[in-house]
């Protein structure tokens, strides 16, 4: 465990010389706002309520998402491990004592640690500037389980996205899978649109899939639009899936390893 606190530790330190990602990082989070923001505000003209949000627990949802989106460094884990393995430069893990996806989560826990902090802080700003009154539910437990749903949740991406790069060990290009996925994993986790507008049936499949809890669910926690008995439901669906994805990408890499010719140790 030490050996990964570490590694935990020095990203989060490598962050501080690489300033200019933490302000598109940022920047990402005010934009992002901003345009849900400058959308919701034509859409709610002249209405009080939509799909069951006010305006003010929208926005609070936005800005909820926001953070959560901007704080996922998953994505390059696959783009990373995927680059490794293609330039025959992921043997060096391969021999050191150290599981690969466990380096690779504590690095991007690492990131996602000291981002947090300023996508806070922009997120705090926007709220200011825009006069937008953040709807927080005053239930410790409710936000209490959403604060684990989100830890979690950050894991099984970790996981999912190393096990999209591991399949570089099989497959000479994964791009296609790569981009794919941002699209709809975008559209899953909520992101895009509150899965609560959906239709009821296409919503009742989606709780059953993790990417829904991993940004839906705990914004939804923390504005107080669900209650905790359907967050415990979330949790519970994500832990599985946690434990599941685990399986899987351990058992491909050791699988899939065996087949590496890569170079370079």
């Amino acid at each position: 465990m030490k050996k990964y606190l570490e590694v935990f530790r020095l990203s989060f330190k490598m962050q501080i010389v690489w300033r200019f990602d933490v302000a598109m990082t940022m920047v990402s989070t005010v934009a992002h706002i901003l345009t849900m923001w400058i959308l919701w505000s034509a859409i709610f003209e002249g209405k009080e309520r939509v799909g069951g949000f006010s305006l003010q627990a929208m926005l609070s949802y936005y800005i909820i998402c926001s953070i959560l989106r901007s704080i996922d460094f998953s994505n390059n884990i696959s783009r990373e491990v995927s680059q490794l393995i293609r330039g025959g430069r992921f043997s060096g893990h391969m021999v050191m004592p150290m599981n690969p996806l466990g380096f690779f989560s504590s690095m991007a826990a690492g990131e996602s640690a000291f981002h947090l902090i300023f996508s806070f802080i922009a997120a705090i700003v926007c709220a200011a500037v825009f006069r937008i009154n953040i709807v927080i539910t005053p239930d410790i437990t409710q936000a209490v389980l959403a604060a684990a749903m989100i830890v979690v949740g950050l894991s099984f991406m970790a996981e999912f996205r190393y096990f999209l790069g591991i399949l570089a060990f099989k497959f000479l290009d994964i791009g296609f899978i790569h981009y794919m996925q941002i699209s709809i994993i975008a559209f899953a986790t909520g992101a895009l649109v509150p899965l609560a507008l959906l239709p009821g049936p296409v919503l009742f499949v989606l709780k059953f899939l993790p990417f829904t809890h991993v940004i839906y669910t705990p914004a939804m926690l923390l504005t107080g639009q669900i209650n905790a008995d359907e967050g415990i439901y979330g949790f519970a669906v994500l832990l599985t899936w946690v434990i599941l994805m685990s399986v899987i990408a351990q058992f491909s890499y050791r699988r899939l390893r065996v087949k590496y010719d890569g170079v370079g140790i």
